[in-house]
């Protein structure tokens, strides 16, 4: 019992730790920046599952709001998450969540498949997983960032500022997360780590 409490606590520390050195890296384009933060958060929640994904989620957002300079730009500290983006990373943690759930009943849906039908279909999965994970955190993000912003703007604008000119990049990273997360998923499993 004390070993496997010590590995789930290695997992998720570890996960925190990929998020807290891949989530810093940001381009600025407009209000929002372009970051690795939701890859990072794909990533651990398809690795790990919900309970775990969302600890190392959560630990990573305590880390940033206590100082340590581990969001977008290497920047840190409350009052980031009070700011017009502090939705998008709190949005982290129903993404996560989300992702690593629908990860782990993939893995009871696909019992019965073999072969190539079987990979295939955890591609997909995974991928619309974190595509429904994406949504939850642009809900969150997009309805903070209309709340805390001085100006008014519809729900169609504040779309075009906070959604559409991130769908590419996210797409790229749902892309990379699922080619990276799955054949790991599957070794932890095959070895009795998840």
């Amino acid at each position: 019992m004390a070993q496997k409490k010590t590995v789930w606590m290695t997992e998720v520390a570890l996960m925190a730790a990929v998020l807290c050195v891949l989530a810093p890296f940001s381009i600025p384009i407009g209000e929002i920046p372009i970051t690795l933060a939701t890859f990072a958060v794909y990533l651990t929640a398809a690795i790990l599952g919900s309970k775990k994904g969302t600890a190392s989620v959560l630990i990573y957002l305590l880390i940033g709001m206590v100082g340590v300079p581990v969001f977008s730009n290497f920047t840190g500290g409350a009052a980031k998450l009070a700011g017009p983006t502090g939705g998008y990373l709190i949005g982290y943690l129903p993404c996560a969540f989300l992702v690593g759930f629908l990860v782990e009943r993939e893995f009871k849906a696909i019992k019965n498949l073999n072969g190539m039908a079987k990979n295939a279909f955890e591609l997909i999965y995974s991928v619309l997983a974190m595509v429904l994970g994406t949504v939850l955190c642009y809900l969150f993000g997009t309805a903070w960032f209309m709340y805390q912003m001085s100006e008014t703007y519809t729900v169609a604008q504040a779309l075009a500022i906070c959604v559409v000119p991130y769908l590419a990049f996210d797409t790229v990273k749902i892309v990379l997360a699922t080619a990276i997360a799955v054949p790991i998923r599957k070794l932890l499993k095959k070895n009795g780590m998840l």
